[in-house]
């Protein structure tokens, strides 16, 4: 599983952190996709020109969101973060606010974003004893566990 090997890796994954607004929760994800290498700062800003125009359509499921933007607007390589908040913010959808997991992700190409990334996301997501247990989690073990057991499932 590629997400599960890039967040650990890479050490691209925060929890229970706090964030004032979305566009903060957003900047928490991007900036571990910077500091691992894979996207540019401007990135950020690709993704919130975005939700400006068309509103939080990453905003997948009840307290999810996998923020993301055009690989040709700052994604260098395909990667993977994962922020959990201790208290969820409100990203304007009207379904599914307010969203305490964000996966931000990025890919260098829409295949590899459509073909591959949203793949295993949606994996990781559609797991409800997991997902339970991954917005409780604290520590870098219990990521690796949920992580793992998400993995079994796609094998």
């Amino acid at each position: 599983m590629v997400l599960k090997d890039f967040i650990l890796q890479n050490g691209t994954f925060a929890l229970q952190e706090t964030a004032w607004d979305w566009e903060d929760a957003v900047k928490l994800g991007v900036d571990l996709l910077c500091k691992a290498g894979v996207a540019e700062p401007r990135y950020y800003d690709a993704i919130i020109r975005t939700t400006d125009e068309l509103g939080p359509y990453y905003v997948i499921a009840p307290g999810i969101a996998m923020p993301h933007a055009r690989p040709e607007l700052g994604a260098c390589n395909t990667g993977f973060s994962l922020v959990t908040l201790e208290k969820p913010v409100t990203f304007g959808h009207e379904d599914n606010d307010p969203v305490d997991v964000i996966l931000c992700i990025c890919a260098r190409t829409a295949h590899d974003l459509n073909e591959q990334v949203i793949m295993e996301a949606v994996t990781l997501f559609d797991n409800e004893s997991g997902m339970q247990k991954l917005r409780a989690i604290k520590t870098e073990a219990e990521l690796r566990e949920i992580l793992e057991e998400t993995e079994r499932l796609i094998e």
